[in-house]
């Protein structure tokens, strides 16, 4: 996970510090020391979505530094409802009744537990970012970008003139920014990450700094073939009913022909809110209905 360290007019700002671990306070410590820096010299902290990689530090960050943390409402509102006990509760029996055995689904409560120790609540000032604000940073003029998909509330920074968009994981170069959805709303997280790229590709952006990997150049076809990945894969989940007997599966049986090789727990979660949120879209466009029989949920394509 990338974090950016920028120095400003009256100190410094952090953008995604990361999670609470040993491993990033020793990161940290040893970059400010680089720099001839101290907490104290951090004058704001900037998160880009609610997922802990970047979320989980900002809490711990403020406590030593004093700064206000600066993210979307909407990033702070998931925060708040995601790292607690209830939450994991949750996504346990949403698991369970997308087919996931008991067996794997206490591994995949037990990795959640670890995981939400790593993120730290933020209980000082925050400031909400809103969609197309100006922002300085460097001392240079940014604009507040919004995107959803990935992580409701998504923020990124874009500096116009130059086409440079520091863009959390709205923009990643050698992956696709995982796409999740658990039926808790009636939301449907594809087509808003859809509507999110497709705003993003009227920007002319030339250069993205981005969540997870180097700095890239965005080429003209990169969105379009972003766009396409899920397009097949939609295509393959109506194929897994065209190569299959069942007239019905579960969420889980979809994800395992989707994704044949995951097995740890936490790649398990990623792989069934992918899955599951390309169904959604499927079920939003009338072409799969989706059943719930003996506390289990079925699909079936139209």
């Amino acid at each position: 996970m990338n974090s950016y360290l920028i120095e400003d007019e009256e100190g410094w700002s952090v953008i995604d510090p990361g999670l609470a671990t040993d491993n990033t306070l020793t990161v940290w410590t040893e970059a400010l020391q680089r720099y001839d820096l101290t907490f104290g010299d951090i004058r704001r902290i900037i998160v880009t979505h609610y997922h802990p990689d970047h979320y989980g530090l900002a809490g711990m960050f403020q406590q030593w530094t004093d700064a206000a943390v600066y993210s979307s409402k909407e990033t702070f509102d998931w925060a708040d409802r995601t790292y607690h006990s209830e939450s994991i509760r949750k996504s346990a029996q949403f698991s369970r009744k997308c087919g996931v055995p008991a067996s794997l689904v206490a591994q995949m409560s037990e990795h959640n537990e670890e995981l939400f120790t790593w993120v730290k609540p933020i209980e000082g000032a925050k400031v909400l970012l809103e969609p197309e604000e100006d922002i300085l940073l460097g001392g240079t003029q940014f604009q507040v970008k919004f995107g959803n998909g990935h992580a409701e509330g998504s923020v990124g920074f874009l500096h116009q003139a130059s086409g440079l968009f520091i863009g959390g994981d709205l923009l990643l170069e050698k992956i696709t920014p995982n796409i999740t959805y658990d039926y808790s709303t009636g939301a449907d997280p594809l087509q808003d990450y859809f509507d999110t790229l497709k705003k993003l590709q009227t920007l002319h952006i030339q250069t993205v700094l981005p969540g997870h990997g180097e700095a890239f150049q965005l080429s003209e076809s990169f969105i379009d073939r972003v766009i396409e990945h899920h397009l097949e894969r939609l295509q393959e989940i109506r194929s897994i009913w065209k190569h299959s007997n069942a007239g019905e599966l579960t969420p889980y049986e979809i994800s395992t022909r989707l994704f044949p090789k995951v097995a740890d727990p936490a790649s398990v979660s990623f792989a069934l809110g992918e899955t599951v949120a390309h169904l959604r879209y499927l079920q939003k466009r009338n072409e799969l209905v989706l059943k719930e029989r003996d506390e289990s949920l079925f699909c079936a394509l139209l």
